[in-house]
């Protein structure tokens, strides 16, 4: 085997700093690819300093099935209210843009682990992916025979309908 003609698999840092100027790209974009888990904290803040040695532990664990973004709510006032920050620390997990889940306050290891379950894509949600791709490429058949195995899992889910409709 070539090694040198293999092209290597795009690797992110599993814990990055983010900022008001690349939180855009940095946590919005990448949760379309991967979860971004994103710490709100400050320097200043005790109890952050108890759970971001957690996170990192945890994100260094999963090896990239998710990303630990850490953001600065002092360097950050304007993301800060936009996501409704009131206390710190504050974590949000990113899926497709958006917040899918999310806790305040500093949380003991085994509660920290049981809740990053709950960001993973759901088995719908693996499949309305390969269904929404499918039909990107125009294979009709196969968008449909996927949509319908979403709805098998999930009868009411809205996207599975709407895309077994068109």
């Amino acid at each position: 085997i070539d090694h040198h003609r293999i092209a290597p698999m795009i690797q992110y840092d599993t814990v990055i700093d983010v900022t008001e100027a690349t939180f855009a790209r940095d946590v919005l974009e990448r949760s379309k690819e991967v979860p971004v888990v994103v710490d709100f904290w400050a320097a200043w803040c005790g109890p952050c300093r108890m759970l971001g040695p957690i996170l990192e532990r945890l994100a260094a664990e999963a090896n990239g099935e998710w990303i630990l973004a850490k953001l600065d709510v002092d360097q950050a006032p304007q993301l800060s209210a936009q996501y409704g920050i009131q206390g710190i620390p504050a974590v949000k997990a990113f899926r497709d843009g958006r917040v899918v889940a999310q806790f305040v306050g500093a949380q003991p290891e085994p509660n920290v682990r049981h809740w990053l379950t709950s960001i993973a894509p759901t088995p719908t949600d693996e499949l309305l992916d390969q269904a929404a791709d499918r039909e990107e490429a125009g294979d009709w058949r196969t968008a449909a025979a996927t949509y319908r195995q979403a709805l098998a899992l999930s009868p009411q889910d809205a996207t599975a309908t709407l895309g077994l409709g068109r």
